[in-house]
Protein backbone atom coordinates (compact mmCIF):
# COMPACT_ATOMS: atom_id res chain seq x y z
CA UNK A 1 0.00 0.00 0.00
CA UNK A 2 1.15 3.67 -0.64
CA UNK A 3 0.81 7.00 1.39
CA UNK A 4 -0.67 9.86 -0.62
CA UNK A 5 0.47 13.13 -0.92
CA UNK A 6 -0.96 16.45 -2.00
CA UNK A 7 -1.26 20.02 -1.69
CA UNK A 8 -4.16 21.69 -0.78
CA UNK A 9 -4.73 24.51 -3.49
CA UNK A 10 -7.13 26.64 -1.82
CA UNK A 11 -5.04 26.75 1.55
CA UNK A 12 -1.71 26.94 0.11
CA UNK A 13 0.05 30.51 0.59
CA UNK A 14 2.72 30.09 -1.68
CA UNK A 15 5.59 30.17 1.26
CA UNK A 16 7.95 28.07 -0.58
CA UNK A 17 8.41 26.23 2.81
CA UNK A 18 7.94 22.43 1.17
CA UNK A 19 10.18 23.06 -2.05
CA UNK A 20 12.42 24.46 0.34
CA UNK A 21 12.66 21.93 2.90
CA UNK A 22 12.79 18.82 0.45
CA UNK A 23 12.84 19.41 -3.11
CA UNK A 24 12.89 15.95 -3.86
CA UNK A 25 9.38 16.07 -2.74
CA UNK A 26 8.04 19.83 -3.42
CA UNK A 27 8.22 22.08 -6.54
CA UNK A 28 6.59 25.35 -6.58
CA UNK A 29 4.21 25.11 -9.94
CA UNK A 30 4.29 28.38 -12.50
CA UNK A 31 1.27 29.89 -10.37
CA UNK A 32 3.43 30.17 -7.30
CA UNK A 33 2.44 27.27 -5.27
CA UNK A 34 3.68 24.21 -4.26
CA UNK A 35 3.19 21.25 -5.75
CA UNK A 36 4.53 17.64 -5.32
CA UNK A 37 6.82 15.90 -6.95
CA UNK A 38 5.33 12.46 -6.46
CA UNK A 39 2.06 11.87 -5.79
CA UNK A 40 2.75 8.11 -3.97
CA UNK A 41 5.22 7.21 -1.36
CA UNK A 42 6.11 4.14 -0.50
CA UNK A 43 9.86 4.39 0.75
CA UNK A 44 9.45 5.37 4.83
CA UNK A 45 12.13 8.16 4.62
CA UNK A 46 10.10 9.75 2.24
CA UNK A 47 6.84 9.71 3.86
CA UNK A 48 8.75 10.66 7.34
CA UNK A 49 10.03 14.13 5.21
CA UNK A 50 6.60 14.68 3.87
CA UNK A 51 5.08 14.11 7.38
CA UNK A 52 8.00 16.89 8.59
CA UNK A 53 6.68 19.27 6.05
CA UNK A 54 2.98 18.66 6.62
CA UNK A 55 3.83 19.88 9.97
CA UNK A 56 5.46 23.10 9.30
CA UNK A 57 3.68 23.87 6.41
CA UNK A 58 2.39 27.71 7.35
CA UNK A 59 -1.29 26.91 5.75
CA UNK A 60 -1.46 23.29 6.48
CA UNK A 61 -1.88 22.93 3.13
CA UNK A 62 0.20 19.66 2.85
CA UNK A 63 -1.56 16.52 2.98
CA UNK A 64 0.02 13.03 4.09
CA UNK A 65 -2.73 10.29 3.60
CA UNK A 66 -1.58 7.18 5.23
CA UNK A 67 -3.12 3.96 3.62
CA UNK A 68 -6.30 2.57 4.87
CA UNK A 69 -7.82 6.63 6.23
CA UNK A 70 -10.08 8.58 4.70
Amino acid sequence: MTTTLRVDKSACIGSGLCAAMHPQLFRLADDGFGEPVRHELTDADAIESAQDVAACCPGEAVVVREPGTD
